[in-house]
């Protein structure tokens, strides 16, 4: 078999979020059987050591590490999924730009819209392939009514109602993480932020989007 393209991951941060980037990783070949790739989990980096091997022992990552600078640095990665919290979105996106790594961020990209403009222009100055995890606009439902929208099928659409529906963090015995902190949210409450900055994007993408 000759031709197959490699992709080598390196991800950093692995929470739940970098879980649910690895498992979108290791069923990239099923799903997309026509792109002929081959995704490598090189090497993961966490501060916390058991949460960087458990990702090494699930998900195949060859190597673990506490410096994400290590991820940056190893000639085997081509892409990184930044999962961090929020508040180092920016350390390591403009890290990731610097060393001319292409990368998914996560939402919120920074902590604030100067932290993120920061994000933005680095990586259009080193040109590259970048994202942030605004994944809805690639469900099928959100593609379709995307179309009717743009289609002018539904008339001028003139209001959008939007309804979040989840229980995560409700429980009073909790933790207090930096999920609830300003400073390191984002705002009041990480899920809020990103939540909303879900639902802002959608509709925005539904309407307006290119």
């Amino acid at each position: 078999m000759t031709g197959r393209r490699r992709i080598g991951v390196g991800l950093i941060s692995a929470g739940w979020m970098g879980a649910v980037h690895s498992h979108a990783y290791r069923a990239l070949g099923e799903r997309y059987p026509e792109l002929d790739v081959g995704v490598v989990p090189v090497i993961v980096a966490d501060t916390s050591a058991p949460n960087a091997d458990a990702a090494r022992r699930r998900f195949g990552y060859r190597s673990i590490t506490a410096d994400f600078r290590e991820v940056l640095a190893h000639p085997e990665v081509d892409v990184v999924s930044i999962c961090s919290p929020n508040y180092l979105h920016r350390e390591h996106a403009l890290a990731a730009a610097a060393a001319g790594k292409p990368f998914w961020v996560e939402k919120p990209m920074g902590t604030s819209v100067g932290q993120s403009q920061d994000i933005a222009d680095a990586a259009r100055d080193a040109g590259l392939v970048t994202a942030v995890g605004f994944n809805y606009r690639h469900a099928p439902a959100v593609e379709h009514l995307r179309s009717l929208v743009r289609s002018g099928r539904l008339g001028r659409v003139r209001n959008v109602r939007v309804v979040l529906d989840a229980d995560y963090s409700s429980s009073p015995s909790g933790p207090r993480t930096w999920r609830f902190v300003r400073e390191t949210a984002g705002s009041g409450c990480s899920v809020i932020c990103s939540a909303t900055g879900s639902t802002w994007h959608s509709t925005w993408w539904l309407r307006c989007g290119r």
